[in-house]
């Protein structure tokens, strides 16, 4: 597992804080047995313990859309609306349409080196409250880069060879 990149940034747009956590992971998979852990909501329980009570509103391939209750680091628990997309063996978004956050998206990219499965992961959290949410942003930043490293160990051992 390579380090992760932890980047606090301040979009033009809005002025309200952006954490923006990237890391990137190779497994002893093919990107298809990956991918299996990211097929659904469902699938994606095992790894974001957040989504293992989800309830889903609306199924159809592709395209789930889940009423959650987002778990971030310091204590904050907050009910969402989440819609999560995917492209078989490709891509995964996991992205809030409704809920307390300017913005919560989680991106999952797959590709292939030498026969095994790159897993490209980026968290972006955009926090409301003006000047108590960017330092709030700084306080959660750590602990959002924690919780995709554990997050990723966990689809390590999921998909070592037995």
């Amino acid at each position: 597992m390579t380090k992760p990149a932890y980047t606090p940034t301040i979009p033009p747009s809005d002025g309200r804080i952006m954490i923006t956590v990237r890391l990137r992971t190779t497994l002893s998979c093919s990107p298809g047995e990956a991918f299996g852990h990211f097929e659904s909501i469902a699938a994606l329980g095992g790894l974001k313990k957040e989504l293992v009570g989800a309830r889903i509103v609306r199924s159809e391939p592709g395209l789930e859309i889940a009423d959650a209750i987002l778990r971030l680091p310091v204590f904050i628990r907050a009910a969402a609306r989440l819609k999560y997309t995917t492209v078989p063996e490709t891509f995964a978004e996991l992205k809030q349409i409704k809920g307390p956050f300017a913005e919560y998206r989680w991106t999952y990219s797959f590709g292939e080196i030498g026969g095994m499965a790159r897993v490209d992961t980026e968290a972006m959290i955009r926090l409301p409250l003006g000047p108590i949410g960017f330092l709030l942003g700084l306080a959660i930043g750590p602990g959002i880069r924690g919780k995709m490293r554990r997050e990723l160990k966990t689809l390590e051992k999921l998909t070592a060879p037995r």
